[in-house]
Formats: C-alpha cells, structure tokens, sequence
C-alpha cells in the first residue's frame, strides 16, 4: 500500500515538472530582467540599485551640507 501511494506520488510531481518544463520551454514572451539595474520596469518607478541609491544620496547629502567649515553642522 506505502509503495503504491508513493510511486503515485512521484508520478504526479514528476508530471507537473514535465508540464512547467514544457511551459517554460515554448514561451512565447522573454523572461522578465531580474537585475535591479537593467529592469526597465523598475527604473521607471525609480527603484534602483543599492549603488546607484547611494550615489544619489551622498548627491543629495554634498548638496545640502556644502560649507568649507563644520559651521553647518
């Protein structure tokens, strides 16, 4: 009985594996970019990624603090 109910187990995961291989493999549309930095998607919502936001912080940061002299601080 355990052995039946466990070849039918295997049987159905290695169909539905068969079936999302299948899906994947005759894709019409291309995978989404999953890199923060090339997804065009996501640069539109201005998400970007960690370097970048960085880099616009310190921007931001060297703007607002600009003072020769530690006055501002």
């Amino acid at each position: 009985m355990f052995l039946q109910i466990f070849i039918l187990s295997i049987a159905l995961v290695a169909i539905a594996l068969l079936g999302l291989g299948v899906n994947i493999f005759f894709r019409k549309k291309a995978f989404p970019e999953t890199s923060v930095g090339h997804n065009k998607a996501l640069r539109n919502q201005k998400i970007y990624c960690i370097k970048t936001e960085q880099v616009i912080i310190d921007k931001k940061y060297n703007q607002k603090y600009k003072t020769p002299d530690c006055t501002g601080c």
